[in-house]
């Protein structure tokens, strides 16, 4: 199998421009969310929008710049939720980053691949959560943690992160270097001659 990665070329002014503004636009989205999530008052329902626009955001972009989002986007999430300062980013930086080797190398960007993946990345980080915050403590509430608090939050972030893919690929539609097949190669390829 032939594993794929993005060519990167010389960008003009014009694209570093669409760059900065579009990574301007990630990171208000970001902070808009932390205080979607501390601020209003969904009580058992606070969705996990942190995480969903860090999926999104790997979905479409690189593999550095979206593992250097997702772990803003940890701990900003550990901000929100109260907890431990990075850990979430612990566990949302190879989940994000398997998701960008995947919508690079095997699977198509959209709705539906993104829904499943967003729902696998929250599923890991929240069993991570509850494994280090409760199961190993033997905490005798976990029942009521999971049933009134986790499940309703992780239905909460799914039905409000097909918003956030359609707002990052809007955005990454306007701001973004749309790439084509023709700037993806295979890393195991031999180099080419340069034609004189």
């Amino acid at each position: 199998m032939n594993f794929r990665i993005i060519k990167i070329g010389t960008m003009t002014r014009k694209d570093m421009l669409r760059s900065f503004f579009r990574w301007l636009l990630y990171a208000v989205l970001l902070l808009a969310f932390l205080v979607i999530q501390t601020t209003l008052p969904f009580i058992k329902w606070q969705p996990l929008l942190t995480i969903s626009l860090a999926v999104a955001v790997a979905m479409f972009e690189g593999e550095l710049s979206g593992v250097i989002f997702a772990v803003f986007a940890g701990m900003v999430t550990d901000m929100a939720i109260g907890g431990l300062f990075g850990f979430t980013s612990i566990w949302l930086v190879p989940c994000c980053l398997m998701v960008t080797l995947l919508s690079v190398n095997l699977i198509h960007r959209n709705i539906i691949n993104y829904f499943w993946l967003n729902i696998c990345v929250l599923v890991i980080v929240e069993f991570m959560e509850l494994l280090f915050k409760y199961i190993i403590w033997r905490n005798p509430d976990i029942d009521i943690i999971i049933l009134r608090f986790m499940l309703p939050s992780m239905i909460a972030t799914v039905v409000l992160s097909l918003f956030i893919f359609l707002l990052v690929r809007l955005l990454n539609k306007k701001l973004g270097n749309d790439t084509t097949d023709s700037e993806i190669v295979s890393v195991f390829d031999d180099a080419r001659p340069e034609e004189k």
